[in-house]
């Protein structure tokens, strides 16, 4: 595990692996970290040297100075570029390829406004940003919402109280639920939770962009979903590069937890 500091913004945690020549800027879904791409050992990383950045809030990543006021903020969009010049400058990248899980799809997707001259591959698994779920969205960006979710999320035990009920009466599927549950079980990671959602807001690609400059510049893209995701099912990606010939699109029996070796196996055994 590395470090860097980005002027305006804070420490950004980071993990390099993967045996490959090309690199690979790959960001994570919630609750996990920079390492999650190497349970794809097959698929990627003979192909690939992934640098994969912890998402904000997630074990070490942080914001200086910390404060409410700045949360609320939110990321500028157009930093996210900060997040990947070190490396660009540090290893004379010229070219590179990308990938983002769930709520990491949005950083992957964004990039591809800025970089889409020098991204010779996208990877996207059940991913967010395409067609952002409106829960997520509202809680994060509406003002009005983001109170409630804040006032949720710092009360001692009112947000697991309402996940158990919202199972209950079949609102959040058990998976769904079983992975909610395990990132608000105690107040530290409900804050945690409200500060990334939150700090995050503002990183939403815009699609219709990012659709026009796939195409122009042709890159290959592969869009993974699970046949039994709740939170991001294939029908989000429905009407996204419709009849574009160089993308591929899988939908495996897996659930929106899909970043596993099961994945790796089932992805080797396509390519």
């Amino acid at each position: 595990m590395n470090s860097y500091e980005v002027e305006g913004i804070g420490t950004i945690v980071y993990h390099e692996y993967g045996e490959g020549e090309q690199y690979l800027f790959a960001f994570h879904g919630y609750g996990m970290n920079g390492k999650q791409f190497q349970n794809l050992p097959s698929y990627l990383l003979s192909k690939y040297k992934v640098i994969g950045i912890n998402l904000f809030f997630h074990e070490g990543s942080e914001i200086k100075p910390y404060s409410l006021a700045k949360i609320r903020q939110g990321l500028d969009k157009k930093a996210i570029v900060k997040l990947i010049e070190p490396f660009l400058a540090k290893y004379a990248i010229q070219n590179f390829a990308i990938a983002g899980y769930s709520i990491g799809s949005n950083f992957a997707l964004t990039l591809l406004e800025y970089y889409a001259d020098r991204i010779k591959q996208i990877y996207l698994f059940a991913p967010d940003g395409i067609q952002p779920n409106t829960f997520l969205k509202n809680t994060s960006a509406n003002p009005f919402w983001n109170y409630i979710f804040y006032q949720v999320a710092y009360h001692q035990s009112l947000l697991p109280f309402l996940l158990k009920i919202s199972n209950q009466v079949h609102l959040l599927n058990n998976e769904l639920y079983g992975i909610a549950y395990a990132e608000v079980d105690t107040l530290e990671k409900r804050k945690a939770v409200y500060n990334c959602m939150t700090y995050q807001k503002n990183i939403v690609p815009d699609i219709a962009k990012v659709e026009c400059n796939i195409r122009k510049y042709e890159i290959p893209v592969v869009l993974v979903y699970g046949k039994r995701d709740g939170l991001f099912p294939i029908k989000t990606g429905a009407n996204f590069l419709v009849d574009y010939p160089f993308k591929t699109l899988y939908n495996f029996d897996f659930g929106h937890f899909m970043i596993i070796p099961a994945l790796d196996e089932a992805l080797t055994k396509q390519a």
